[in-house]
């Protein structure tokens, strides 16, 4: 065991190591400092919404639906961070080559890396469970005894998920490894552990259909509703009961389930991989690359638009490297579809009359300014996964500097480098358009019009912040690929950012009542803003940090 944590502290700080060349210090008292405020300005976020829905939960005597929904949010989070993460830890980590022939049993790398994957999820937790399970004890005055069972679940709650998604990896990864092609394997590997997941929920989606009376009898029961909902994982049930009854024999007993769940899974998820970790992760470190492409001179050299040519470039070095491809490009196409699905599981067990009294209510409510600013929240919330703006510049490395080479305008090549996560960010705007227009009578076209305004103004606006922000603090010398966006600062500024206009947005909803004027207000904002950044890129001092 202690080797185990030994290996583990060397790999997680391996894995965060930022502090790039010798005398720089990357992580002075201001840099901390930063890092405190980000995380309790989304804490904060996250505690306000967390607060109203409380709140209105607790009139009916349902608050631990709240807390059942956020669980499930962070289970469905924690799986799909983990296909993404569990591929490059496991199998395409710089460390592993250096591991594999030292005297160290395949069971402690195997459990040191999962512990890796463990502990990134325990910072999501940090910031997303923790506030809400601090705020729901204050709110309904619960004692010491509560907070020391929620701090248990949050240390056990992700490890199950982690484990069963690691052993998907690792079995689809023996299997694919017969591709003698490095690129595809990952490909293929994630493709279907997605499609796996994916068609699990699909199969073991609980049917929450229920008569009258037992909806009745549900909601005069405390919290009895949680009974519908707590069923959709092994985990969900026994973590919610565990802090529901948390100071009876009821609590203890899921708390006691919940654990030996845990270390079962733990301990049998790792041997299983170990079994096969060894053999497969040889052959992948003995997979070919695939060849280049053969230059025909005629085709390939020839006068192209440096617009073109430049995004071209971008979007071929994105898809080139299969980590920047499924951490940048992925999210974008696959996290609109992913997030419905729970919405397509509630639609199909409603009735025709229900569904038709939905739609009215939607019709009704996408008329005036808050319906609008909710549409945009939702398209805003799914901007938050692309990473391609963020990342553009950290992305090039120390090759970074290639950029004062060539004769195009500095701030010429920011812009073109935003275009790719520019027109990423189409794919979710689209998808929900829509899903909106198939919902809402077409009549009501002009308001489907002014959600494209509102959210094309969005997407330009926040892609032009964000290489800003990785101007600012470029991640340059980093190790692996999967550093660029798991292990960089730089997401908690989009996360918060976007956030905060989320906020921003929805409050101009609710104090305009005029919805011209809400879309004039709101295209005012975003232009002037787009035009300050524009400004802004024309200062030299903003690419000292790469040039």
């Amino acid at each position: 065991m202690k080797d185990i944590i030994l290996l583990t502290k060397v790999l997680f700080k391996g894995s965060i190591n930022t502090k790039g060349k010798v005398g720089k210090k990357n992580y002075g008292f201001g840099k901390i400092l930063l890092f405190i405020f980000v995380y309790l300005y989304i804490a904060g976020l996250i505690g306000y919404i967390s607060y109203q829905s409380l709140t209105s939960l607790i009139q009916i005597n349902q608050p631990a639906v709240f807390l059942n929904i956020c669980f499930i949010g962070i289970l469905g989070m924690g799986i799909i961070q983990t296909i993404f993460s569990s591929l490059n830890i496991l199998f395409f980590s710089k460390d592993t080559e250096y591991l594999i022939p030292l005297p160290i049993k395949p069971i402690k790398i195997v459990m040191a890396k999962l512990n890796c994957l463990i502990i990134s999820q325990y910072i999501i937790e940090l910031v997303v469970i923790l506030p809400v399970i601090i705020l729901y004890g204050y709110l309904l005055n619960l004692s010491i005894s509560f907070y020391i069972i929620g701090l248990l679940v949050m240390l056990m709650f992700p490890i199950i998920p982690v484990i069963l998604t690691a052993i998907i990896i690792t079995l689809i990864m023996k299997f694919t490894n017969i591709i003698k092609n490095k690129d595809m394997v990952q490909y293929i590997s994630v493709g279907l552990t997605l499609v796996f997941v994916i068609l699990v929920q699909f199969l073991n989606s609980p049917n929450t259909a229920v008569t009258d009376e037992e909806l009745g009898n549900m909601l005069v029961e405390t919290n009895g509703l949680i009974k519908v909902y707590s069923d959709i994982f092994i985990t969900i049930d026994p973590a919610i009961n565990s802090l529901i009854n948390y100071n009876n024999l009821n609590g203890i007993f899921n708390i006691v389930i919940l654990f030996l769940e845990t270390i079962s899974t733990y301990i049998i998820g790792s041997l299983i991989i170990s079994k096969i970790y060894i053999k497969t992760i040889i052959k992948t470190m003995s997979s070919g690359i695939k060849k280049g492409k053969r230059i025909n001179k005629e085709k390939d050299f020839y006068v192209k638009s440096t617009i073109k040519s430049y995004v071209k470039k971008e979007f071929i070095n994105l898809n080139r490297n299969p980590i920047f491809f499924m951490q940048c490009i992925l999210p974008s196409i696959l996290f609109p579809f992913i997030f419905s699905i729970p919405v397509f599981l509630s639609f199909k067990d409603m009735s025709i009359e229900d569904i038709n009294m939905l739609k009215d209510l939607i019709t009704q409510s996408i008329c005036e300014p808050i319906g609008i600013s909710i549409c945009l929240a939702i398209i805003m919330f799914l901007f938050m996964f692309n990473f391609i703006s963020i990342t553009s510049i950290s992305r090039d490395r120390n090759n970074a500097n290639f950029m004062k080479y060539i004769p195009i305008d500095l701030r010429k090549q920011c812009i073109y480098k935003v275009i790719p996560g520019i027109i990423l960010n189409v794919v979710p705007i689209l998808f929900f358009t829509i899903a909106l227009m198939l919902l809402i009578p077409i009549e009501n076209i002009k308001i489907v019009l002014y959600i494209l305004i509102g959210a094309g103004l969005l997407n330009v606006f926040n892609n032009y912040l964000m290489i800003i922000i990785d101007l600012k603090n470029p991640k340059l010398d980093w190790i692996t690929e999967y550093a660029v966006v798991k292990q960089n600062i730089n997401m908690f500024f989009q996360i918060g950012i976007i956030l905060l206009e989320i906020g921003i947005v929805i409050f101009l909803g609710f104090k305009i009542t005029n919805l011209e004027i809400f879309i004039s207000i709101i295209s005012f904002i975003y232009v002037f803003g787009i035009y300050l950044i524009s400004k802004y890129l024309y200062k030299s001092k903003l690419f000292r940090k790469i040039i």
